[in-house]
């Protein structure tokens, strides 16, 4: 088959090149902004690398400083009083980056500014002037809870779309359980009959 005779495939997954260049953490963050994902399953159905790519691709140090991006962007958006220093911000980060990985759950790009997105609007809670590392590890160990429940409500679906188990409806399916069960019960008073014989 020739290339123009070919099935034309259509994919509602956005087309993310991964490569050092596209996961830095300026493009990585304008990117994810740019394909306005706000829903836990639109950041399953995304195209975007999971933490652990990024990790593989770019460091550990590098992914943080993703995390890091964001906290210093949503100080400043929220005028807290007290902004943390450098080694706490690497710290929290690290940690986030850590949760993110031992979690088990494919968390990407998207996830992380849907985080920070929902902190901004108050979802977590308010914030009276700082912010530490339980806040932010907190938030994304809820939001960790719910990518999974959405995953189990995603397999859930699929399962049920692909149950082809009916119940049988038809006259020769119920007769044929009257009779089974017609015999099983003889079988049980017979079975009475000869211990009471004992």
């Amino acid at each position: 088959m020739n290339e123009q005779n070919a099935p034309a495939t259509i994919s509602n997954k956005p087309q993310f090149v991964i490569s050092e260049k596209t996961l830095a953490p300026a493009a990585l963050s304008m990117a994810v902004r740019d394909a306005k994902i706000v829903t836990v399953r639109q950041s399953i159905e995304s195209g975007f690398p999971s933490i652990n790519k990024i990790v593989k691709t770019i460091g550990f140090k590098e992914t943080a400083s993703v995390i890091v991006m964001q906290i210093v962007r949503l100080e400043t958006l929220l005028n807290l009083t007290k902004p943390l220093p450098p080694e706490s911000l690497a710290e929290i980060a690290s940690t986030v980056v850590d949760v993110c990985l031992e979690s088990g759950i494919n968390i990407n790009a998207a996830d992380i500014d849907i985080v920070f997105r929902r902190v901004m609007k108050g979802e977590y809670g308010r914030f009276y002037g700082s912010i530490g590392m339980q806040d932010v590890v907190g938030w994304f160990n809820s939001y960790i809870s719910e990518k999974a429940g959405e995953y189990v409500q995603i397999r859930m679906n699929e399962s049920q779309e692909y149950n082809t188990h009916t119940p049988r409806a038809n006259e020769f399916g119920r007769t044929y359980d009257i009779q089974r069960h017609k015999e099983a019960f003889k079988d049980y008073v017979d079975n009475l009959k000869s211990k009471e014989n004992e």
